[in-house]
This record gives C-alpha cells, structure tokens and sequence, in this order.
C-alpha cells in the first residue's frame, strides 16, 4: 500500500529492543522505540498490554480502528465498512458489539 501520508520507517537503535519486557510482540516494541526516536506524537498499537506500556512511556496511543475512523473524518476513505471487513476476513477478531459500535460512529 502507497499513499503519501502513510511513511514506513526502521528504528536506528535495534540494540534498544532488548530492554523491553518479553511480553511484548517485536513490531510493538519496534513501534515505541521508533516513537521515541523520532518523537512521535501518537503511535498505533492495537495490542492492550502494548498501548498501556507505551502510556506509560508517555505517548498518546490509537488503534487500527481509530485509525480508520479518522481517515474517514479526514475525507482520505469514504467508508470504514470495507476495510474493517477486510480486517475481519484477514483474522483480525473485532467483537460484535465493537463492530456495530464502529459502524454507527462512522454513519454507517
């Protein structure tokens, strides 16, 4: 996927990963050093015991869904429903209470 307000970027200081808790998932962990590197202001974290640490570390964290939900208000999608379909249909659980949560936040 290509757009020109989503960046891909590695972390510089690889060495750092090692000093995180071993519950965490590589990408989480990947995810707040690079936030701390380049100063982030918001990361995405999907994972709970992820986006409690990384409030910890003092960033303000958003989720896949979230995301989304701002496209759409930003006017960079028209719909959520696809994607989060498509989300679902990759293997991604999202409850039914959260789904139809979503779809009426987005007025859908």
């Amino acid at each position: 996927m290509s757009s020109e307000w989503i960046h891909v970027q590695a972390i510089r200081n690889v060495a750092q990963k090692q000093t995180f808790k071993t519950q965490l998932h590589e990408g989480e962990v990947e995810v707040m050093i690079l936030g701390q590197e380049i100063s982030a202001d918001l990361l995405v974290i999907d994972d709970y015991t992820a986006r409690e640490y990384a409030k910890y570390l003092g960033f303000k964290v958003i989720g896949t869904l979230g995301v989304i939900l701002l496209a759409k208000s930003k006017e960079y999608i028209k719909e959520v429903k696809p994607l989060i379909d498509g989300l679902i249909i990759n293997g991604i659980y999202i409850s039914n209470r959260l789904y139809f949560e979503i779809m009426k936040m987005a007025d859908e």
